[in-house]
Order: C-alpha cells, then sequence, then structure tokens
C-alpha cells in the first residue's frame, strides 16, 4: 500500500516550475491510490500545458513589441545621422507616432488578454442588451464600411437580454466587425442577432476575400496573421481576445469560410 504513495511523493518533490515533465505513471491500480494517481498525472498534465503556452506566449509578446521599438530606434537615428529640412522631421514624427499608436494597440490588447482569466470570475456581469448593443457597434463602424463602398447592414432586435461584461462585448463586436470590412474589397457586411434556444447568436458575415482551410485553425492564435505581416496596421491580437471574452462569457466563437466568397463568424452567448 505504502509503495504508490511513495511513489507520488517522490514525484510531487521531483516537480517544479523547470521541469513539469514528471507523472507518476501507476498502472494496473484501480483502487483509490490508483484513482488519486491519475488525476494527479491529469492535472499536471494540464499545468506543464499552460506553462508551456504561457512561455510561448511571453517569447511572441516579446518578439512583436521588438518591431515597432526596433523601427522607432532606426527612425530616430536615421534622422539624427544628419540635419534635417522641417519637412523631414515631421515625417520622421509621423512614423515614430505611428509606431507608437501600434504600441499602445499591442499593448491595450495584451492586458486585455492577460486579464481574460479574471473576466471569467467576475461577479459585477449585468443585464446587457445584446442586440442594441450590437446595432450601436455597427452604426459607429458603418462610416468605415461606407468609405470603401461597402453596405453593411445590421438586424439585432432590442430585448435579447443576457448577463454580459458590456465592454468585453463592445471589443468582441468590434473585433468582429473590424475584420469584416478590412477584408473585404467590394460587396456587403452583414451583422445580425438572433435567439437559438437558450443562446443568442451573433453572426457578422461578409463577402471578402475568405480565409484557406490551412489557416483556419490557427487565427484565433495570438499574434497570427494570415499575410504574415503587420503592412495591415493589425496587432494579431484582435481574434485571440474575442475568443477570451466568449470563452469568459460561457460561450464560444465558429468560423465558417470559402476563399474567394467570404467568411462567417458566429458567436453563441448563453442567456
Amino acid at each position: 500500500t505504502w509503495a504508490p504513495i511513495d511513489r507520488i511523493c517522490k514525484t510531487a518533490q521531483r516537480v517544479s516550475t523547470q521541469d513539469l515533465s514528471e507523472r507518476i505513471g501507476l498502472t494496473n491500480t484501480s483502487d483509490e491510490v490508483g484513482r488519486l494517481a491519475a488525476a494527479l498525472d491529469s492535472m499536471l498534465e494540464r499545468i506543464e500545458g499552460g506553462f508551456r503556452r504561457e512561455r510561448q506566449f511571453a517569447s511572441d509578446a516579446s518578439h512583436e513589441l521588438r518591431t515597432p521599438l526596433a523601427a522607432v530606434q532606426a527612425i530616430v537615428s536615421v534622422t539624427r545621422s544628419a540635419p534635417r529640412t522641417a519637412g523631414e522631421y515631421e515625417c520622421a514624427l509621423d512614423d515614430v507616432a505611428s509606431e507608437a499608436e501600434q504600441l499602445r494597440k499591442m499593448v491595450d490588447d495584451l492586458l486585455v488578454l492577460a486579464r481574460a482569466d479574471d473576466l471569467s470570475h467576475r461577479t459585477e456581469f449585468a443585464r446587457v442588451d445584446v442586440g442594441q448593443l450590437l446595432a450601436d457597434i455597427c452604426d459607429s463602424v458603418r462610416p468605415i464600411a461606407a468609405a470603401k463602398n461597402l453596405v453593411l447592414t445590421c438586424t439585432a432586435p432590442e430585448g435579447l437580454w443576457a448577463r454580459a461584461d458590456a465592454d468585453g462585448l463592445i471589443r468582441l463586436f468590434l473585433n468582429l466587425l473590424d475584420n469584416a470590412v478590412k477584408n473585404t474589397s467590394q460587396g456587403r457586411v452583414s451583422a445580425s442577432a438572433s435567439v437559438q434556444g437558450d443562446l443568442i447568436e451573433v453572426a457578422v458575415d461578409d463577402t471578402g476575400s475568405g480565409i484557406a482551410l490551412d489557416h483556419l485553425d490557427r487565427i484565433f492564435d495570438r499574434f497570427y496573421r494570415i499575410d504574415g505581416s503587420r503592412s495591415a496596421g493589425g496587432t494579431g491580437l484582435g481574434l485571440a481576445l474575442a475568443q477570451e471574452v466568449a470563452r469568459a462569457h460561457g460561450g464560444e466563437i465558429t468560423v465558417s469560410s470559402q476563399v474567394g466568397v467570404g467568411s462567417k463568424f458566429v458567436f453563441r452567448l448563453p442567456t
């Protein structure tokens, strides 16, 4: 009886934040000690996965933050290397301001992601009219769509109530609509909200470029960009942030897409 318990204790002593690969590995035991060992192994597996993801996140964040910082340093260095005209100084300041804005957006998104776990435990969720909130966000995005000659329609009846964090839902809706507008060069963007059973379903679809199948599984990853560059001005965190907000509300986001036809994102939120 004591041998398995000794094994559990020795394994626990070897586990550290530097090495979470240790497992108890008891086999052919179905008694309480065996079930405890299996539960502890499962817990260690989840903790190791969490540490691995956080390390990768820290590495990715450091890499992404270095890019705009390096750009600022390069702009300043080149500008100071010789006397410049007023116009050249103004152009350099505009470039620095652009990179600073990129940094601000990224830091803001990183802070929201860092607090996503706390969001799901918040008790101050309030009654939110999801339909009215979606309609308001569509109104704010419509001028941006019109500037691209896109038609933005919104079907969102009032009275779709849910207990939620309004700020979180605003970020989620803005990210989905902003992505749809950015990736649609002609045609339309549609948003809708409806009740489906015990869920509120918010859909955003477009007639844009669509997403290739090999990208679909990764679009919610942090810092993942389909075009592989920063040229579009995004942080690569928008969809990851939207997914975390959805999970914090006990909901989910799914996507379906076809290249050259368009994409549809659906957010489901428990009423």
